[in-house]
């Protein structure tokens, strides 16, 4: 991708106008938030919330429903506790204060098992630890910072999870998002909006993928989430190996803000505020235009071939009221598309490729409306209900040169996706040991399908179909802390699928025990399931070489049991090491029904991965073994590093009985991540992150050489799936920004260069029939990206 000389110098030009003469006083802003017991809600009042960075101290003291405001604080790295009586105190580091923007904070305290009692001893900043109170193993939280500091994270929260344990880059081209988890195909994801399910929130993705090319998710308008490798809670149901569970902020309810941004990827607009200056209620809006599109519309060629397009938009609406809790509006929608048309001269063409062109073009909506009330001083109730429409079309066409080039259609296709759900959770607890946690999600999906090809003469419309169905789930778990060091977890999934009546209960179960101040030990193990695409249940018609498929709409629910042990120890002041075993038994995979066929949905990576066979079974098994390392320290004086390894296994089964390796079998992951901050005067920061990735890679199958040259066309292994590996990948990556603080606004100038040494990992082979021999092609090489944000 190349970019023009006049993009580059809007660019710099747009980095030189925040560069101006600036006064020498120090910048200030506000700290303020609201303070909550973690598993009731109720705000806390009395609290002492310090900042301990600022020398004297400088404090507030937490009023009737829970908020503190700490004024005038000069911009930079601030550490804030947070201490109250009967509760474990909280301590942040290295959170970072932006003359721009109000640092509004949303916080919880855990209360002591010892009632009453006055906390001396020094919290401990575990940033990492996830934000839902029932996770106790494989699960970590994220920041909105993260996303943006690690190198080559682009604000997208796939990208910066490729950097934990157990997690490795996807199966597609190194430029798309899609993570494989512990060895499972990336169809395992789940992802969560506002504590709903949604549909896939990436730009350019395949149809029933988890992942994409850019991520729709905005980072004005997200918070801090968590995120999932396995062994989830029992509130999490039609997940196989990660949960995204995403959170929005809410808007600056005192004072309008703005944002704006414009680099490589993308130019957005963000704003905040309040809807009056009386009420609570706020609002944060962000939308984004492809810059490349941008450019192309003002007669600028920034691409010499593809060209993306797309645009996205988030909001959340958020409405606090006396006496009927808390109401919020929120939303997330986009469109995108790429086309290619190939020279209509053949005397440019170098092969048969060459003359064929394509338009794809993706739609998502996702709307939603939550409710959230206190029903008591220990309990509250949280409802939610969503609707989206996620819609993919495909037209593939070539030129004929006995035509006169003109252009003639090979395929088109359509997959459409609607979904209605309403979920709702209630939460009490019970006493300062015990929680519960009960709920129900009901959902309503729609499907419908069409795919024509050419059949020599004109398009022929072998697939027209559609469906909708329900999928029900509940569940119950319970949080019992017995003294200050043993925690027990427990609870039930259930999942029941409408439209054949499959059926799943989910027995879950953790441990976790404090064995000291510094070390803990945790133990998990659980059952969990997901629902297949519904295209999977409903396909129905002949491929266009005759295979016939019928729907196999009596498939069973694919089916995990997840087995992990956790050791987490502080080593010293910053400074955590966590290692996870695990051991994962999937069962119920669909499957193709020939003994000697080694087709199974565990290497599927999208719909078009759907089996090509008369009948599909759900007799097919997998499992994944290994262990996870990850040596932290987070960011505090002014620096951070990651350091992740990985050692897996990852095997599938089908009807004769022997095993396989996986597409994503491979076999070892480690990434190494670091960062550096500078302060430049006493206002700006200057900051330098790297990364290097070390990968087994993917695996595919051998292509049979000779068999393709004789029959001029690729023929595999058939009896050797995934035989062969790329072989190992490795990808160093570097960024830097720039944060300028003037006295009313924040500019921040941002590089990050993927594949610094420019590296060709090999991603795949093929038959080439122009050469008549096999080939290999490579990921994607460097890629530099360039961000300019200012907030104001």
């Amino acid at each position: 991708m190349k970019l023009q000389t006049s993009f580059v110098w809007l660019l710099l030009c747009l980095c030189a106008s925040s560069l101006v003469a600036q006064s020498q006083t120090t910048p200030k802003q506000n700290i303020r938030g609201t303070l909550r017991d973690q598993d009731s809600q109720m705000p806390l009042t009395g609290a002492t919330v310090a900042v301990l960075s600022l020398n004297p101290i400088i404090g507030a003291v937490t009023d009737i429903d829970g908020q503190f405001m700490i004024p005038a604080i000069p911009v930079g790295r601030h550490q804030v506790s947070v201490s109250y009586l009967g509760y474990e105190p909280l301590l942040l580091s290295g959170i970072i204060l932006s003359s721009g923007k109000e640092l509004v904070l949303e916080l919880e305290m855990v209360e002591s098992t010892t009632q009453l009692a006055e906390i001396t001893v020094s919290a401990e900043d575990n940033r990492s630890e996830a934000l839902n109170e029932f996770a106790s193993v494989s699960a970590r939280s994220f920041s909105v910072e993260e996303t943006s500091r690690y190198a080559s994270s682009l604000f997208d929260p796939a990208r910066m999870a490729q950097n934990f344990a157990g997690v490795s880059v996807g199966s597609g081209d190194d430029l798309f998002n899609e993570i494989v988890v512990r060895g499972n195909s990336p169809r395992g994801v789940l992802w969560r909006m506002e504590g709903i399910e949604i549909p896939n929130p990436n730009h350019f993705s395949g149809a029933g993928s988890s992942g994409g090319a850019i991520s729709m998710l905005s980072s004005t308008t997200l918070s801090n989430s968590d995120f999932y490798t396995g062994a989830f809670p029992a509130e999490f149901g039609n997940a196989l190996s990660g949960v995204f569970d995403l959170k929005l902020r809410n808007g600056n309810n005192q004072k309008q803000e703005y944002s704006a941004m414009i680099g490589l990827l993308g130019i957005e607009l963000g704003a905040e505020g309040p809807f009056s200056a009386n009420g609570k209620s706020s609002y944060v809006i962000n939308y984004r235009y492809s810059t490349l599109k941008a450019l192309e519309t003002l007669g600028l060629s920034p691409v010499e071939d593809i060209l993306p397009k797309y645009q996205d938009l988030s909001f959340k609406f958020n409405f606090p009221t006396a006496q009927y809790g808390t109401f919020a509006l929120f939303g997330l929608g986009g469109n995108n598309a790429s086309s290619f048309d190939p020279d209509s001269d053949p005397q440019n063409w170098e092969g048969e490729d060459d003359k064929w062109g394509f338009l794809e073009e993706q739609q998502l909506g996702i709307i939603g409306l939550s409710h959230q009330i206190l029903t008591s001083d220990r309990s509250y109730l949280r409802t939610v209900i969503s609707g989206s429409i996620n819609e993919s079309n495909s037209h593939y066409y070539y030129l004929d040169s006995l035509r006169n080039y003109q252009a003639h259609d090979d395929a088109t296709d359509l997959v459409s996706d609607q979904s209605l759900r309403l979920s709702s959770t209630y939460s009490h607890k019970i006493n300062r040991r015990s929680t519960i946690r009960t709920g129900a999600i009901i959902s309503a999906l729609k499907f419908k399908f069409q795919y024509d090809e050419d059949n020599g003469e004109n398009l022929e419309r072998f697939f027209d179909n559609s469906g909708d169905t329900q999928f029900l789930q509940a569940f119950l778990q319970w949080k019992y802390r017995w003294k200050d060091n043993w925690t027990f977890f427990s609870g039930v999934h259930y999942s029941h699928f409408m439209l054949n009546g499959k059926k799943s209960i989910e027995p879950r179960t953790s441990i976790q025990y404090q064995a000291s101040p510094k070390t803990k030990w945790s133990a998990s193990l659980g059952l969990h399931s997901k629902m297949e695409h519904l295209a999977i249940y409903l396909f129905d018609g002949s491929f266009p070489n005759g295979d016939r498929h019928q729907p196999a709409k009596y498939l069973d629910l694919t089916k995990a049991m997840h087995a992990v042990i956790g050791y987490n120890h502080i080593l010293g002041k910053d400074l955590r090491l966590n290692i996870e075993a695990y051991y994962q038994h999937l069962y119920d995979v669909p499957i193709e029904s020939d003994p000697n066929s080694t087709g199974s949905l565990i290497n599927a990576s999208n719909i078009w991965d759907v089996i090509r066979a008369e009948d599909a079974v759900s007799r097919g098994t997998g499992r994944n073994v290994g262990i996870d390392l990850t040596l932290e320290k987070p960011f505090a004086n002014d620096y951070y590093f990651l350091i992740t390894g990985s050692l897996y296994d990852s095997k599938f089964k089908n009807l004769n009985d022997q095993w396989y390796n996986t597409t994503y079998n491979g076999n070892y992951q480690m990434s190494l991540l670091g960062g550096k901050e500078f302060r430049v005067g006493q206002k700006n920061l200057l900051a330098i992150n790297a990364k290097m990735i070390f990968s087994g890679g993917n695996r595919f199958t051998p292509l049979d050489e000779a068999a393709s040259k004789a029959l001029d066309e690729a023929v595999y292994f058939e009896d050797r799936p995934f035989a062969e590996r790329t072989g190992n990948y490795q990808r160093f990556d570097l960024g830097f920004s720039y944060k300028i603080n003037t006295q009313k606004n924040t500019h921040s100038i941002m590089i990050d260069i993927q594949n610094v040494f420019n590296r060709e990992n090999l991603f795949g082979q093929f038959y080439n029939q122009d050469s008549n021999q096999i080939e290999k092609y490579y990921q994607t090489g460097l890629f530099p990206t360039l961000n300019y944000r200012i907030e104001f």
